[in-house]
This record gives C-alpha cells, sequence and structure tokens, in this order.
C-alpha cells in the first residue's frame, strides 16, 4: 500500500533539479546527474562530437606557426650623459624595464628588422603578395553580398588619394610589413630579473629566428645610435653653456674687483689692509699700557720714598744709576776718612773740617742727581701717556672706518657669491665636457645578447592536444549548457518523487504505455481483461488499493477521477480502474461525468437510450439507467450523445440522494469527470467525493497544470488521494525517476506480457 499523506499538505521541499519555478533548490545529487545525461545522451554526443569535430578540422586546417625566442639582459644605466648635480642614472624600478619593452617592439625598431631581412618580400608580411584560398574567396563573397543586402544608412564619400611615388609606396609597403611584425614578435621581462626574452613568431622556421636575431640586434644598434645622439646633443648643449658661463664669469670678478678697488677693500692674507692695521695698533696699545703703568709705577715708587724721607740707597731707580754709585762710593771714602782724621785730630781740625765740605758736596750731587732722575722719570711716563692717547685715538678712526668697510664687504660678499656660483658651474660643466668627449670617441650599451635563437623544430601553433583538449571541453561545455537550458525550459511532470516533492500530495504509481498493436490502437481497459498479470493490470491494481484505502480509517466509496486538460488518459484510466475493481470481486459503478464528451460511454461500446441525465431530469428510473459491462461484472451509469443539459446536476440533491443510494449498492463508485481547470462541475462533485484521483500524463502535462488542478481541489476542500501518471514509458522512466520501480529491467520479469 501507498504511504498516506494527511491532506492538504504544504510542503517546501522542492525540487532538486534545475527548472523548479515554485521554491528554492536543494543540493543535486549525483545520481540525478547521471539520469539527466542518460536521458539526454544522444543530444550531448551530438553537440560535443559536433564542436570536437569542428575544431578539430579547423586546427588540422591552421598553418604551423614556429616560435623563437632570444635572450637579451639589460643592466642598470648608472652612467648618464649629464650629471651636473641635478641629473641622475636611470633608476632600476620596472617602469625603466617596461620602457625598454616598448622600444624593443616600437615601430622605427621594426621597420629597421623589415629592411634588414627585406621581409617586405614575402608574403606573410606583404599582403599584395598573398594569394587567397578558394575558401578565402568564397567568404570574403558572401561577406559582400551580405553587406550589399544590409543598407549601411550612410553613404560612402569616396576619397581621393593623391598618387604617390615610388619612393613613397615602397615606404608604405615597410610600414604595413613592420604593423604585421608587430603583431608577431613580443618582449618579456624574466620574473624579476634584468632579462628580456625577444620571441618571434613565423610560418617559417628560420624566419621566425632570424626575425628574433634581428630585433635584438637592432636593440644593441638602437641603443648605441641613442648613445651617440644624446652625446653630440649633450657637447653641443654643453658647449653653448660654457660660452655663456665664460662670458659671465669674467663680468662677475670684474665686478668684484671694481668693487673692492672703489671701497678701498683691498687686503693681503686673507685680511684687508684696515683690519691688518686695527691688528698692529691694538699690539701696540697693549705694549705701551704696559709700559706706561710700569713707568707710573716706578715714578710713584720714588715719590714715596722722598716723601717718607727714606735715602737715595733706598730707591731702586737710584740703585741703578752709575752715577750715584760712583757718588755713593766716593762718600763711603770720604766717611772712612772722616772718620780717621777725627780720630786723629779732633773733628776741629782744618783737614776733618775740608773733608766734612766733601762730604756735603757729594750728598748735594747725589740730591741732584736723585731730582734728576725723579724729573726723568716724570717725562717718560708723560710721554708714554702722549703715546697711549695717540694710539686710542688713531684705533678709534680705523675703527669708524672699519664700520664702513663692514657695510661695504655685505654686497662684496653678495658680488663674491654670484662670481664663485658662476665659476663652479662654469668649472662643472667644463669638467662634463671633457667627459662628454672623451665618450663621443668610445661608446658602450646598456645590453647585450645572452643567447642568439635557435631554428625550431617543430611548430608551437597549433598546439593540437591543447586545441583537441579545449574543443573537447568546449563540446562539453556547450551541450551541458543546452541540456541545462532544456532542463529550465522544461515543465513537464516526470517522476512521482517530483510530484511529492513540489505539490504535498501522495503519488500512487505509474500506469505504463502500452504497446501499440500493428495497424491499430491498443485499448488499455480491453487489455487490462485480455493480460491480466501484465505490469498494467498491476498498476490498477497498486492504484484501487492507494485510492480505496487513502483513508484507512475510512475507505473510499465515492472516487472522482480527473486531469488538468484533455488527452491525459483520465478516461482509460477510468474504466481500467474500475473493471480491476469489478475483476476483484467488489461491487464496482463507475459513472460517466463528462457530459460534453461521454468518452467512457463510447470507449466501454455502449449506445444506451436513457443515461445519467435523462435519470436526474426525472425521466426514467435508475435501474433503467444502469447497464453491464460487456467483459466484466462492473455497472455503469452511462451519457446518451444526444441528450444535453445545461443545469448543475452534481450540486441537485437528485444526484446527493442518487449517490447516497448507490452507496449502499456498492462498494466502490468511479466517476469519470471531465478536465478540472476547463469544467466548473468537476469541481463539485470532486467536493463531495470521499477521494479524489488526479491523472497526470508522463512528460506531457506541465506542473504548473498540475500545481493549478491541486490548487483548485484544495480550494474545495476535496480529499485528494494522490496522483497517477499515465501514458508511463517504463523503459525510459529510470532516466527520469530515482525510485527503485523506475528500473524496469529489474521488475519486468514478474509481469507477463509487460
Amino acid at each position: 500500500m501507498t504511504k498516506a499523506y494527511p491532506y492538504p499538505i504544504e510542503s517546501n521541499v522542492m525540487s532538486s533539479f534545475p527548472g523548479n519555478q515554485n521554491g528554492p533548490s536543494q543540493v543535486i545529487s549525483l545520481s540525478q546527474i547521471v539520469r539527466t545525461i542518460r536521458r539526454n545522451f544522444t543530444l550531448l554526443m551530438f553537440v560535443v562530437v559536433t564542436i570536437f569535430s569542428i575544431v578539430a578540422l579547423l586546427t588540422l586546417q591552421m598553418t604551423p606557426i614556429y616560435q623563437s625566442s632570444a635572450k637579451v639582459i639589460v643592466d642598470q644605466r648608472e652612467n648618464a650623459v649629464l650629471d651636473v648635480g641635478v641629473l641622475s642614472g636611470l633608476p632600476a624600478d620596472p617602469g625603466v624595464f617596461e620602457t625598454e619593452l616598448e622600444i624593443i617592439t616600437s615601430p622605427v625598431l621594426l621597420q629597421r628588422v623589415v629592411r634588414k631581412l627585406e621581409l617586405q618580400k614575402f608574403a606573410e608580411f606583404n599582403p599584395s603578395l598573398y594569394v587567397p584560398t578558394q575558401m578565402e574567396v568564397f567568404q570574403a563573397q558572401v561577406k559582400n553580398v551580405i553587406s550589399s543586402l544590409i543598407p549601411s544608412g550612410e553613404e560612402e564619400t569616396p576619397v581621393e588619394e593623391r598618387i604617390l611615388t615610388e619612393e613613397e609606396k615602397a615606404e608604405r609597403v615597410i610600414v604595413t610589413a613592420a604593423k604585421i611584425l608587430a603583431g608577431k614578435v613580443k618582449a618579456e621581462r624574466d620574473g624579476r630579473k634584468f632579462v628580456f626574452y625577444v620571441t618571434a613568431s613565423s610560418i617559417d622556421a628560420g624566419r621566425s629566428a632570424a626575425i628574433a636575431n634581428a630585433v635584438a640586434d637592432q636593440y644593441l644598434v638602437d641603443q648605441l645610435d641613442t648613445r651617440f645622439e644624446e652625446t653630440r646633443r649633450t657637447n653641443d648643449w654643453l658647449d653653448q653653456q660654457l660660452t655663456d658661463l665664460r662670458a659671465e664669469l669674467s663680468s662677475a670678478e670684474s665686478a668684484v674687483e671694481a668693487y673692492r678697488s672703489q671701497m678701498g677693500l683691498l687686503s693681503a692674507s686673507g685680511k684687508t689692509l684696515t683690519e691688518q692695521q686695527i691688528s698692529d695698533i691694538q699690539a701696540q696699545m697693549i705694549a705701551q699700557e704696559a709700559e706706561y703703568s710700569e713707568r707710573r709705577a716706578r715714578l710713584a715708587a720714588v715719590r714715596n720714598s722722598l716723601n717718607t724721607g727714606a735715602g737715595a740707597e733706598a730707591m731702586a731707580e737710584a740703585l741703578q744709576s752709575d752715577v750715584i754709585r760712583n757718588l755713593r762710593t766716593q762718600q763711603a771714602q770720604i766717611t772712612r776718612e772722616r772718620a780717621d782724621l777725627e780720630t786723629k785730630y779732633g773733628p776741629r781740625h782744618p783737614d776733618v773740617i775740608s773733608i766734612v765740605g766733601e762730604e756735603r758736596d757729594l750728598r748735594a750731587q747725589i740730591d741732584a742727581e736723585v731730582r734728576r732722575i725723579v724729573s726723568s722719570l716724570e717725562s717718560e711716563v708723560s710721554i708714554s701717556r702722549r703715546r697711549l692717547d695717540s694710539l686710542r685715538d688713531s684705533l678709534g678712526n680705523l675703527r669708524g672706518e672699519l664700520s664702513q668697510n663692514n657695510r661695504a664687504t655685505i654686497k662684496l660678499r653678495e658680488l663674491e657669491r654670484n662670481a664663485e656660483a658662476s665659476r663652479t658651474l662654469y668649472e662643472e660643466i667644463l669638467t662634463q665636457f671633457k667627459t662628454t668627449n672623451q665618450q663621443e670617441s668610445i661608446q658602450d650599451v646598456d645590453a647585450r645578447v645572452l643567447a642568439y635563437a635557435d631554428v625550431p623544430q617543430a611548430a608551437a601553433l597549433p598546439r593540437k592536444s591543447v586545441n583537441f583538449a579545449l574543443g573537447l571541453f568546449l563540446g562539453l561545455a556547450a551541450a551541458g549548457g543546452i541540456v541545462l537550458v532544456m532542463e529550465l525550459l522544461d515543465n513537464r511532470v516526470s517522476s512521482g518523487e517530483e510530484i511529492e516533492e513540489r505539490n504535498g500530495v501522495p503519488f500512487l504509481g505509474n500506469v505504463p504505455l502500452l504497446p501499440s498493436g500493428i495497424g491499430s490502437k491498443v485499448q488499455p481497459a480491453k487489455y487490462l481483461i485480455e493480460h491480466p498479470m501484465s505490469a498494467f493490470a498491476e498498476s490498477m491494481r497498486n492504484l484501487r488499493a492507494s485510492v480505496k484505502f487513502a483513508n484507512i480509517d475510512n475507505p473510499a466509496k465515492l472516487v472522482t477521477v480527473t486531469s488538468s486538460f484533455p488527452a491525459e488518459g483520465k478516461t482509460s484510466l477510468t474504466l481500467s480502474l474500475s473493471r480491476m475493481s469489478a475483476m476483484t470481486g467488489s461491487r464496482t459503478l463507475v459513472i460517466d461525468g463528462d457530459f460534453r464528451r461521454h468518452q467512457l460511454t463510447e470507449t466501454s461500446g455502449l449506445k444506451p437510450k436513457f443515461g445519467l441525465v435523462e435519470y436526474l431530469l426525472g425521466e426514467v428510473e435508475l435501474k433503467d439507467v444502469i447497464q453491464k459491462d460487456t467483459e466484466t461484472d462492473l455497472d455503469i451509469l452511462p451519457l446518451t450523445s444526444t441528450r444535453k443539459t445545461s443545469r448543475d446536476v452534481f450540486g441537485s440533491k437528485t444526484f446527493d440522494t442518487m449517490i447516497e443510494r448507490l452507496k449502499v449498492d456498492y462498494d466502490l463508485i468511479i466517476v469519470d469527470t471531465a478536465p478540472i481547470l476547463l469544467m466548473a462541475e468537476t469541481r463539485v462533485i470532486a467536493a463531495k467525493s470521499d477521494q479524489v484521483l488526479v491523472a497526470a500524463r508522463w512528460r506531457r502535462t506541465s506542473r504548473a497544470a498540475l500545481a493549478q488542478t491541486l490548487g483548485v481541489l484544495r480550494e474545495f476542500k476535496a480529499n485528494v488521494a494522490g496522483v497517477a501518471l499515465t501514458f508511463v514509458d517504463l523503459k525510459r522512466l529510470s532516466k527520469h525517476s530515482g525510485a527503485a520501480l523506475s528500473n524496469y529491467k529489474a521488475y519486468s520479469k514478474y509481469y507477463i506480457n509487460n
């Protein structure tokens, strides 16, 4: 028995495959991916094989391209041509090396390579020499036809070109070849190293190596030419600068000397004459002040001795006088003689008196000499003072003159600074001029070739293995994208799991697709009787049990079978389910409730005179309307093909009374109704039924239609037993469903006439 769902169920579990429009997606499982691939395997393989074949064909038709590389090292530039303290060498930053890469692939350098190798003579670099293939001619013709059919909207005004000379034409060919060569040459830096790889491509292996080597050589030549040109321009500039600076320096030095002479700022040994004079006078003043102090001290000492009454013998100045020393010697001699005479003759002796007179004269001479010494000292002090005053006056005058000189020196220093700046710059430029003159004869470059390009032995392009792998990848990606889009656009019901997950209602089973007979269409209700042990018959048994006992506590007696739209197998399912119920021994009645098409009546082979409408209108008795099935014990309440009514027969009390009466006589009553989305009466009978069985055609009914059908049933509070899938191809079901019963081969052996 299938699992029972309390209805209504609001499930938020959505389908895990792309294309779900009702809610968020779960994680896609590996089994779902495998099923998707299996059911789209033919399309997948077609897309993969087609794209891979196209890529392989294009790869095999591509012209082989050979590549060769030369290795060049570039040193840091530290030997700048001009360096006067402001300019310096090129720094070792990435921008410098990016500039070198641009130089290597510059148009001027490539034009030199074209001329050197005469590349304009090859069709690869000269479009005028290229002979297009038939395919290219055809493509061009198709393109021209399409362009002529599509109006451009603007009329093209023809441009008149002037007639070129032969030299101009040749130059234009060179320029064109250089542009083409630019697309075939690239220069790349090797990581953070100062190494470049110059790579050239060509359809000729030897030519690719020749181009790479020529580009490397021309790069070195370009550097050398650039150095020569820079040196020449620098020399010209330096020569002009030297001429100007020489005149400027001469003018500045003349101005300095003229101002120095004008202001009297002549100097010697780094000092002006005034400064030297002041220095000399200051030295003289120091000596004169010392001398003046000394003489004043001597004079004061002499006067002090005289004032205190000390004798000449106590005076230092007197002791230094030769005259006084002689007089004192004489005085000492006379004193001794006087003493001897006084001893001999007494004090009054004429000799004693005479010698006393001599002693007095000597003392007078000593006093006179002392006075002379004092007068001499006073004269010396006076002279020293006058000399000191004179020096002070001279120093004051010189200081005033020095102050004026200092004020004049300010401008003199400014003139000297200007002259010194001119001299410094002149010497710098002169030194640099000598250096550049030497560099003009000896030049070096900042790069050298480490390894020349070798002739490649194999083509670099196309890389067949890579292209084949890419073709396979693109094929798989395109196939996956196409399948993904198809799955996103696929809104058809495919499996029971999908029904349960998306709509929250039970899935009651798959009704197999019956094998078609030769020249005729198999009728399911008849096939059921003819093959009671078939998979189709077993599906009817399962459906009967699932619907009958959807509510185990209250087994259903009135069951309505409906669908979303016509042609979904609803009527065949209803008649087959009714016959299976009758074949199991249950008293079963099937009612044809499709008043417009009455297909159940036609399918059962009945042609009644009276039917359900006539009974509900009170024209006949119920026993006159119910008929027996020609194949089983099933009772059928048919519809006539001629009688129509616009009345709501399902909503009438007569219909309700009839159902209550029939429930007493039958174990199971099944009503075949019109599609619920089209007919309103189906909704009425569904609301009165014990259970409703919804038929959905496998891989035909849309998910949106089924969801809308179930929504209508919810709105009318109908008890939905579940959904059954009709016309299910069991052999293909495993590609859409992960259920165990979808494996057709696993259980087909249990049935006869599967």
